[in-house]
């Protein structure tokens, strides 16, 4: 049984709901579909949300402790709807809100919800019991992203600064610095340019991303004992 203020937050989503179930009406199922019932609805809900649900890409062999119950839990409840998040898709701060919204949706999208199993088609979707959603909870913000610290954020040129802290945030809360050795944020950064793509999010200038490469290793190599 759910709370009154979970119950109200399923109702706010009602035009959400009610959209994606008008996308889905007009595709008719794919060989994909059948082999993974899960997988046409995590189709439309990228193109209808696009820039609002997390990018493709991460597998539950690349998640933190990937044979742990917060793990499995996170691969089974949430590839219903999208693509798998990483748990450091957020911060522990902001995901207790992420879920309760989930959890509405997919109240919303469950057998005897408001839209009932018919919303992509499919397999219904399944809503976890609060046991599930209480592990779950902890996994994520146990593995989440972690925030720059202010002391963080005095290394390298203020332009550099100006532009890491710019561009993170368009999709999520600006990562610490010694998160990763220096030598691997030119990597990541790649990875994400080729994210905020799929996002829908503006494109980083060459010189763009050379100021955050360079801050990022200044800060993280200023971490290091």
């Amino acid at each position: 049984m759910w709370t009154m203020t979970e119950i109200g937050a399923a109702a706010r989503f009602v035009p959400l709901v009610v959209a994606l179930a008008a996308l889905a009406a007009g595709h008719g199922s794919t060989l994909r579909a059948q082999q993974d019932p899960g997988a046409g609805r995590r189709e439309h809900m990228r193109e209808m949300m696009r820039g609002l649900v997390p990018p493709p890409g991460m597998t539950p062999a690349a998640l933190p402790a990937p044979d742990s119950d917060g793990a499995r839990l996170l691969v089974r409840y949430c590839t219903q709807c999208h693509d798998l998040p990483s748990p450091r898709y957020k911060t522990a701060e902001q995901w207790p809100l992420v879920l309760e919204r989930m959890l509405a949706r997919m109240e919303a999208m469950a057998p005897g919800g408001m839209m009932g199993r018919g919303m992509m088609g499919g397999a219904p979707v399944q809503v976890p019991p609060l046991d599930a959603l209480n592990a779950l909870l902890a996994y994520v913000q146990g593995n989440a992203l972690q925030q720059v610290r202010p002391e963080e954020l005095t290394a390298g040129e203020r332009g550099d600064r100006v532009a890491y802290l710019t561009a993170c945030t368009r999709c999520h809360a600006a990562p610490s610095p010694a998160l990763h050795p220096p030598e691997a944020w030119a990597g990541i950064v790649a990875r994400m340019q080729g994210n905020m793509a799929l996002m829908n999010r503006p494109p980083l200038a060459p010189e763009e991303r050379a100021a955050i490469v360079r801050f990022l290793q200044a800060s993280a190599a200023g971490s290091r004992p």
